[in-house]
């Protein structure tokens, strides 16, 4: 057994809606992590997060932990459309940092809760908990198998990349979701090189690839990478496959596939993240299976 990654969604900012947007899909992010003993680990809460609940929904009720990366809407907004939230069997652990403008339990509790949301979190029949990291670049045990460890990244605001370890199968995942790498410092260069390597580099680089670099001047200060920075940051750290996401909102699917070919062409480890896609982390290939 292994670990696996769902891509609830992995659209940038806003989402995309449109037949044109139907391949690689127009809800931001929300992916859903599966350990090796069935370990249930939610990476951010965009409007992903409905699908991210109908596959949760196709498992046997019980504990979830949600894990933040920022709270910017985008990225908070799915925990308004995740049903499982009313269903008294199951069970949420939201964990995220905490920044100047606040942490976890005031991000989830502020929007669901009027005036944003009809129903509070405390009238809600699942079992809700907070947990706030003692510090972004701290580790933490989900449920026995999966060790996380943070690292902050540079992002209007605060951000928190995380490395995701399954010990059961040794196979490990770096989530980065929306990072300026142009503006990173050496300090936060050093630890996120860190992350993505130690113990050993990662099997699989998820991380942010919002414009090309051709557009850097454009985006400067929006707090997002280029793709070619990607994949030069999984090649200099031995990472052997890369999924690239936070699609711009305007980019479609005949542009995003046309990106792809560029990527490949590049990195033939390479890929743009899908909506739908089931991932299988293994050693040395990036097995995918369609939903």
């Amino acid at each position: 057994m292994t670990m696996r990654l769902f891509i609830g969604g992995m659209r940038g900012s806003q989402p995309a809606i449109g037949s044109g947007f139907d391949e690689f899909g127009g809800d931001t992010t929300s992916l859903l992590l599966v350990g090796s003993h069935g370990e249930r680990l939610v990476l951010d809460a965009g409007t992903g997060m409905r699908a991210v609940a109908g596959q949760l929904a196709q498992t046997e009720p019980g504990r979830v932990t949600v894990l933040f990366s920022h709270y910017h809407l985008d990225h908070l907004i799915g925990l308004t459309m995740n049903p499982l939230l009313y269903k008294a069997q199951w069970s949420f652990n939201f964990i995220g940092p905490t920044f100047a403008d606040g942490g976890v339990r005031d991000a989830v509790t502020q929007l669901l809760a009027p005036p944003y949301w009809p129903v509070s979190w405390e009238r809600m029949n699942a079992h809700i908990e907070f947990v706030a990291l003692p510090r972004p670049d701290g580790c933490l045990t989900v449920r026995q198998n999966l060790r996380v460890c943070g690292c902050p990244v540079p992002h209007p605001g605060g951000c928190v990349a995380y490395r995701i370890e399954d010990s059961i199968s040794g196979k490990s995942v770096v989530f980065a979701t929306d990072l300026e790498w142009e503006k990173r410092t050496p300090a936060e260069e050093t630890a996120f090189r860190m992350l993505c390597t130690t113990p050993e580099p990662a099997n699989l680089l998820v991380i942010d690839a919002h414009f090309g670099r051709v557009q850097r001047e454009a985006f400067a200060g929006w707090g997002h990478t280029s793709w070619e920075d990607g994949l030069e940051i999984a090649a200099s750290t031995g990472i052997p496959r890369v999924l690239l996401g936070h699609h711009a909102p305007a980019a479609d699917d005949a542009t995003l596939r046309a990106l792809e070919q560029q990527v490949k062409d590049v990195s033939p480890g390479a890929a743009l993240a899908r909506a739908g896609q089931w991932i299988v982390i293994q050693e040395n290939s990036h097995h995918v299976e369609m939903a």
